[in-house]
């Protein structure tokens, strides 16, 4: 892992005696989960233990013709997780959900007692001494969330790691996700090879779990602002007679970055359905974090207040489960625009449990 000013170091190999499991296989998780389960076969480790609440969605990562043959099982419980696996990894959808699974994982970890290494919930091999399971959380929460599940881990004996992730499901899917990651430090070395086969980079914040979640919001802080000012734009543009796809190709001259004009694109086509990685209603929770932590550290992020406002109109307005770039149709209907609604989701576009997209 690297920090801003460090080159990138070798990879730490993981003990292959490690098991690891994934829990929450929404739209993310399963494109992770996916990376996950080749890495572990080809490094002759065992099998990715799977689960989640939605069992369907267990059943579509068991039968994707892409995975190789039994480098996946599924788990009949959280709690037969808990008691496999060494590491487990949790991508789930919002605070609520991470802090119930981390308190039964924590609670499974300690009716199972502390792992003797070598064995089934161990990590090294074959000296008897304890070695800590880890949980790694790669859920967009709140800072204050991953203090508290932290904590819980440190009472029973185990690890949290805090790494949120930065792209969409088709970057989760081909190993291409920029990774946030904080927690102990020998926790961060164990689970290295792993966060390797699912990313593009890892950005270490150090030891303090909570400093990934406050570098997430950040990062999301700065989509939710470059949509609302692609949005603020392109009303304006259009108010005065020139053509969306006119400042689309101002944009692209001048900001010649792909999400910038992934988001603009969206925007210019009404396009919120199709493709839909990250809706309106996870994008008001995300906002809603960063505003919390912004009144927290009396730090104004009055872009943030705006976004939140127009994200809250268009859920208002039956957009809900839309991309989160609908937010400019409530920026052109308060400029007077009203234009076509945008097309429905696309099929399976509706996100649920373990959908955490941006």
């Amino acid at each position: 892992m690297a920090s801003a000013s460090d080159p990138e170091p070798a990879v730490a190999q993981a003990a292959p005696t490690q098991r690891v499991g994934f829990v929450g296989l929404g739209a993310m998780g399963k494109g992770q989960a996916a990376c996950l389960a080749r890495h572990l076969q080809a490094s002759g480790a065992p099998p990715l233990l799977v689960f989640n609440r939605d069992a369907s969605k267990t059943q579509q990562l068991l039968a994707d013709p892409q995975l190789p043959a039994g480098s996946v099982e599924a788990a009949e419980s959280l709690e037969a997780v808990a008691r496999a696996c060494d590491v487990v990894f949790t991508m789930l959808a919002h605070d609520g959900a991470v802090r119930e699974v981390a308190q039964q994982l924590a609670a499974a970890f300690a009716a199972a007692g502390p792992a003797a290494a070598g064995s089934a919930g161990s990590g090294a091999g074959g000296s008897g001494a304890h070695t800590p399971r880890i949980v790694v959380d790669s859920s967009t929460v709140s800072p204050d969330t991953t203090r508290e599940m932290a904590a819980v881990m440190e009472r029973v004996g185990a690890q949290y790691v805090a790494c949120p992730v930065l792209g969409r499901p088709d970057a989760a899917a081909a190993a291409n996700l920029l990774i946030f990651c904080s927690g102990p430090e020998d926790a961060k070395q164990r689970i290295a090879p792993y966060l390797a086969c699912m990313s593009r980079k890892v950005l270490d914040l150090g030891g303090e779990a909570h400093k990934a979640n406050v570098m997430k919001l950040l990062a999301n802080f700065h989509l939710v602002s470059l949509i609302e000012l692609l949005a603020e734009g392109m009303t304006l543009a259009e108010k005065n007679g020139i053509p969306r796809q006119s400042y689309m190709s101002f944009i692209d001259e001048i900001l010649p970055v792909p999400i910038v004009h992934g988001y603009g694109s969206r925007i210019a086509a009404d396009a919120f359905g199709a493709g839909a990685g990250f809706t309106v209603t996870l994008g008001l929770k995300d906002v809603n974090l960063m505003r919390r932590l912004a009144e927290s550290s009396e730090a104004p992020l009055p872009l943030a207040d705006v976004a939140y406002q127009h994200l809250l109109a268009a859920k208002a307005n039956g957009m809900a489960d839309r991309d989160w770039a609908a937010l400019a149709v409530a920026v052109r209907r308060n400029a007077g625009l009203t234009g076509p609604p945008p097309p429905p989701p696309a099929e399976g576009q509706a996100q649920g449990q373990g959908q955490e997209e941006q």
